[in-house]
């Protein structure tokens, strides 16, 4: 690793209880070539950031950045986790670790040295955990989640699998089955992964799980761009919540790829920061003052019909 690698806290180092604005960094990654020095790359531009926005709170990087190896000169399943929990030591900065395979039950621990087995989220706790066992060798598509003392809080396990468009991920990966809901401290957070995007049960179960922002680490492909940014916007209008999108680009080999376009929504769905078609960094802000007006001009929770739609789904 390069010298960024280094646990010296250089960055970040005031009061963030009960903040308002939350301060985020998305780094959007080219993962089709020169994989073994992701990790690096990532850190570049996590430092570019910091350069610039000394005060970032959250950092969100891309679904399956990384594809971990026991046997390569690649890092091992331990030592991405390792990578992640050391950049937020560092920067002293929470972190949403995008994903990558996760194929032992014992590694994809809810907290440090917890496993995630059999257990449930509490609306109090710092996270939910996957009550589901790996049944068969595939691995979980999982992102872990750290706060800036580089604790993992929680992981989420990738609940719907992108079996769809002549691509079958089920093949490759196992699915989840529980929410990514997650206490840090600037709020709760809610986390899910590219293909979950297409089904709002999963953001409206955040919404109702109190998410003041929404996470998603992506690997969108090609060329359905326009897809990409309505069903965020969607997830962020009809939650009334904040969302930020980390997607990949780059093209692959086998002539697919991913087109970028990471971003943060307001609220309202609009696109308040964002990067285009390159590898790089954007940063953010998330109002949470203005998304609790939001809420109060616009109650969408309290006015949904319960009564009525148990009869209809």
């Amino acid at each position: 690793m390069s010298e960024g690698y280094t646990e010296n806290r250089e960055y970040n180092n005031k009061n963030t209880s009960k903040k308002d604005i939350i301060i985020a960094a998305g780094i959007q990654l080219d993962c089709s070539y020169n994989k073994k020095n992701i990790p690096d790359r990532a850190e570049s531009y996590l430092k570019q950031a910091f350069e610039h926005y000394p005060d970032i709170d959250l950092v969100i990087l891309p679904e399956q950045f990384y594809k971990p190896s026991e046997t390569s000169d690649m890092l091992s399943e331990k030592e991405v986790k390792e990578w992640l929990k050391s950049l937020a030591r560092k920067y002293h900065v929470n972190v949403v670790g995008g994903s990558f395979a996760c194929r032992s039950e014992q590694d994809c621990v809810c907290k440090d040295g917890n496993s995630n087995k059999d257990s449930r989220h509490d609306a109090q706790s710092n996270s939910v955990v996957s009550g589901n066992k790996n049944t068969n060798t595939n691995p979980f598509n999982i992102c872990y989640v750290m706060d800036r003392e580089g604790r993992i809080v929680g992981s989420y396990k990738k609940i719907h699998l992108f079996d769809a468009f002549n691509i079958k991920e089920s093949d490759e990966f196992s699915p989840g089955d529980t929410l990514g809901i997650f206490d840090l401290d600037i709020g709760r957070i809610g986390v899910w992964i590219c293909y979950d995007s297409r089904f709002p049960e999963v953001a409206r179960a955040l919404s109702r799980s109190g998410a003041d922002l929404f996470c998603v680490p992506a690997a969108f492909y090609k060329p359905h761009s326009e897809q990409w940014e309505i069903l965020l916007k969607a997830a962020s209008v009809m939650n009334v919540t904040p969302l930020i999108a980390v997607n990949q680009i780059g093209d692959l080999p086998d002539g697919k790829g991913f087109f970028g376009r990471s971003m943060a929504i307001d609220a309202k769905g609009v696109i308040t920061a964002g990067i285009s078609d390159k590898e790089g960094y954007f940063v953010g802000e998330i109002d949470k003052a203005y998304t609790r007006s939001c809420r109060e001009a616009n109650p969408e929770l309290r006015n949904r019909r319960i009564d009525l739609y148990r009869n209809w789904l």
